[in-house]
């Protein structure tokens, strides 16, 4: 018979050491600057820097999943509620379609220039 205190159905095994695991979320973020080799984003959600994520992006009603890197994050405004971070990603591998997608948006705006991340 099981203590009155511990109602879990299954078993739990006490973990020794480091366990890692992956958490994985769906949050829409705006995009506030972008060029073919990142994207700085505003988002609820703080990410971990130095971590992969797999972002999907929407141009011309399509949906472009696009693996990055997190280069930097920090919150906006310290006591905003609800909080809002800025994340600066760095996309790895980006698909042609995105890149070409990026260096027309560049053509309209006269320059050609890219915004940094």
């Amino acid at each position: 018979m099981r203590p009155l205190g511990d109602r879990r159905a299954h078993v739990r095994l006490e973990v020794v050491g480091a366990l890692w695991g992956t958490l994985e979320l769906s949050e829409t973020a705006d995009v506030l600057n972008i060029s073919t080799t990142g994207a700085l984003i505003e988002s609820p959600l703080p990410a971990v820097p130095d971590s992969s994520q797999l972002v999907i992006l929407v141009i011309d009603d399509q949906e472009l999943s696009v693996e990055t890197h997190v280069r930097h994050n920090s919150r906006v405004v310290p006591e905003s509620d609800p909080p809002q971070y800025l994340i600066g990603l760095e996309f790895v591998s980006p698909p042609t379609k995105l890149v070409h997608s990026i260096e027309r948006l560049g053509e309209g705006l006269g320059g050609g220039s890219e915004a940094a991340v």
